[in-house]
């Protein structure tokens, strides 16, 4: 089942600098949190944010601000870096194939802190991996109704991609599963989604505008599909499907 899994991610996503759902080695020094403008930006937490242009730019950068305190991102000793967010305040979710050939790992937050855990529990099928945290954070995230979420909601994803700094967002809209470059995805596993997810978003949080968790970063199309009518292609792990795995080995 690994082997298929790892085929998908090469065909269709997060493929930077020959790493399949992972991207830039672990830096030494914390990284600044980068905040939103409706893609990717270069502000920081410290530095001073330009006024949004819309109250929906304006709400995108709070919510930023407001759940990046409950993701983190995960360096690892195999240079397959991801992303993951915090649940019943001391495990950590993210993607299995963000783990694979790590030997060890760093987990950090968003303001700099290193923590330790421990994997215990891994499903290849499913890609999903749960880490449990030497220390609960007291931080976690809310899961939402994926199956609620209506074509057009937009959606708001937290990562540590490979061509920028750790904690960088992108959003994007729920956009219909009709025509053909969508015969290649299976809408009961994945909600897609035209958002610049990346190498290194993989296994992050997905959040509606309320702040609710409705799915987990994964995938993105890499080839040119400009053709279909889009720029970006991601698809998210709808959080309904993988809900009772992750309750389940989260006691």
């Amino acid at each position: 089942m690994r082997e298929k899994t790892i085929a998908l991610l090469l065909a269709l996503c997060c493929v930077v600098g020959g790493s399949a759902g992972c991207g830039t080695p672990a830096k030494d020094d914390a990284a600044p949190v980068t905040a939103p403008t409706g893609t990717e930006t270069e502000a920081t937490a410290d530095a001073a944010v330009p006024a949004p242009e819309t109250a929906e730019a304006d709400g995108e950068e709070a919510l930023f601000r407001r759940m990046a305190d409950s993701t983190l991102c995960i360096f690892t000793s195999g240079g397959n870096n991801g992303t993951g967010f915090l649940y019943r305040e001391k495990y950590l979710i993210t993607n299995a194939h963000v783990l694979y050939d790590a030997e060890s790992f760093i987990l950090r937050d968003a303001q700099g802190g290193e923590h330790q855990g421990t994997v215990v529990f891994t499903d290849d099928g499913e890609d999903i991996a749960v880490i449990q945290l030497a220390d609960d954070q007291g931080k976690s995230v809310t899961f939402g109704d994926s199956d609620a979420l209506a074509v057009g909601e937009q959606v708001l994803m937290i990562g540590n991609p490979a061509s920028g700094e750790p904690f960088s967002c992108c959003t994007g809209r729920l956009v219909k599963t009709e025509g053909e470059l969508f015969r290649r995805i299976d809408p009961e596993r994945y909600l897609p989604v035209d958002a610049p997810i990346e190498s290194g978003y993989s296994g992050g949080p997905a959040f509606n505008m309320q702040g609710e968790l409705i799915g987990i970063s994964n995938a993105a199309f890499t080839e040119d599909i400009s053709g279909y009518g889009f720029d970006h292609l991601g698809l998210l792990i709808p959080i309904n499907r993988v809900k009772e795995l992750i309750e389940a080995h989260c006691g």
